[in-house]
């Protein structure tokens, strides 16, 4: 059972009961003050009509020989002047006088007083007064009856209108709660597709915001969730394309020396070859095998940023300066590149092996990819308790798709020629690991033609 059906037939329930109380409270109230008012006619006739009859009754034992056609006389002309409405008895001791021949025993109490009492049968209701008429040489009882026919016809044809008007009632609530409820759970349902619709794998799919009720806030949440969910399955499609990638990319990696060791190894296994021939083949195998080496330790530096932990420490930077410089030296010899760096900051707080490596593979890759008389320049300075180091080049530059992928593992801006000067591919992307553990910020600008500009930013006071 839905929702929607649940509140419904609970309402619709209580509606009826309480509706259904409430009238039935309501006419009983009613009712027993309208008995309660015939109560006390009745009562008040009673000491009319006993009034004017101890007057009468009096005056014939006054006269004497009071006989029982007498005292039927005097009543019956008390009871004709209400026109039949009401009915009297009277017992002259324990036998009945009125009505004649009616032979009616007296079956209450013969204490002195009145007693009022409501007589219901199955096809009468009367409200009736009796007591001590007249005490003196006899003893009279007079007995008050009238009929409340004519009440209980009201009440009767109150009773069935008060049946239609709660059918009417309920049926009308009926119709006006559906309609109240399909609507108030609409937005309810269309959330249920949604959700079944990103079940489905239609991730795009959105509830409905109108409106300012708790429902609409729901939407709201429910949507912001969504995005996130949606942001969240991205990313990790994402990381699951770039691990893809990396497989492929270091699959590749592996193919080509490992192709030339073989093949070097399978000449020198199978054909005639000289002495001098063999020692160049195996120079092209070592040479390869270094690469593949190479390959190795910085992929297991790259694991080793992420999972370990290095100590953290305060060094000077100016030797950090003079032993990139003398690193750099042989390769900018050869490149006819020009290198110039500018310390103003004297220490700093961080881990010496992986900052040396960060400043020195950013500024290799500056000098390679600078053609014959090039330039470089790097520093180191402070800004708003932030140290930035800076690498600048004149080279080639980059477009904005290559800057996009400079970041990832074994991508080469130029492959052919990254491959013949030994170079794998992860230097920026062992700069991006480093700079992470430092909590730090690097940013790229390059423009083809006109060179790039390399930023990074650290904390001044690193802490792991």
């Amino acid at each position: 059972m839905k929702l929607w059906q649940k509140v419904y037939l609970v309402t619709i329930t209580l509606f009826v009961v309480l509706l259904n109380v409430g009238m039935y409270v309501v006419f009983e109230l009613t009712y027993q003050k309208d008995i309660a008012v015939e109560q006390k006619q009745a009562e008040a006739q009673y000491n009319i009509l006993t009034n004017g009859l101890i007057r009468s009754i009096d005056s014939l034992y006054q006269q004497g020989d009071v006989t029982d056609a007498k005292l039927q006389r005097v009543i019956s002309s008390f009871e004709g002047y209400y026109d039949d409405e009401i009915c009297l008895t009277l017992w002259r001791g324990e036998n009945c006088v009125y009505p004649k021949n009616a032979d009616v025993l007296r079956d209450w109490s013969t204490d002195t007083g009145n007693n009022q009492l409501i007589l219901e049968g199955k096809d009468m209701m009367s409200v009736t007064v009796q007591g001590i008429l007249y005490e003196g040489e006899d003893i009279l009882y007079l007995r008050y009856e009238k009929e409340l026919t004519e009440l209980a016809d009201v009440w009767d044809k109150l009773q069935i209108k008060y049946i239609v008007i709660s059918l009417v009632f309920s049926f009308i609530l009926a119709i006006i709660l559906f309609i109240v409820l399909r609507k108030t759970m609409k937005p309810i349902d269309e959330l249920t597709q949604v959700v079944d619709n990103m079940a489905d794998g239609n991730m795009e799919s959105r509830a409905s915001e109108q409106g300012n009720d708790e429902i609409a806030t729901l939407g709201k949440h429910f949507n912001q969730m969504a995005d996130k969910i949606q942001e969240n399955i991205e990313l990790i499609r994402q990381e699951s394309d770039a691990k893809q990638e990396f497989v492929d990319n270091f699959a590749h990696e592996l193919k080509s020396p490992l192709t030339s060791i073989y093949g070097f190894a399978e000449y020198i296994q199978k054909a005639n070859v000289s002495e001098e021939e063999k020692m160049q083949c195996m120079e092209y195998i070592m040479a390869e095998s270094k690469n593949l080496l190479q390959l190795s330790y910085t992929m297991l530096d790259m694991a080793k940023i992420r999972n370990e932990q290095f100590s953290v420490e305060e060094f000077d930077l100016c030797e950090v300066e003079e032993q990139i410089n003398s690193r750099m030296t042989s390769i900018c010899v050869e490149r006819e590149v020009t290198l110039s760096s500018d310390i103003c900051v004297q220490k700093i707080n961080a881990n010496k092996v992986l900052f040396i490596s960060l400043i020195s593979n950013l500024v290799q890759n500056s000098i390679y990819a600078c053609e014959n008389g090039g330039q470089v320049s790097w520093g180191i300075d402070e800004m708003n308790d932030t140290v930035r180091i800076y690498v600048k080049d004149n080279g080639c530059g980059m477009t904005e798709e290559q800057l996009n992928r400079v970041k990832e593992p074994f991508y080469r801006v130029d492959k052919a020629r990254s491959r013949e000067e030994g170079r794998t591919g992860l230097g920026l992307a062992i700069c991006a690991e480093i700079v992470e553990y430092h909590k730090g910020q690097m940013d790229i600008q390059s423009e083809m033609g006109k060179g790039t500009n390399i930023f990074v930013k650290f904390p001044v006071k690193f802490t792991v």
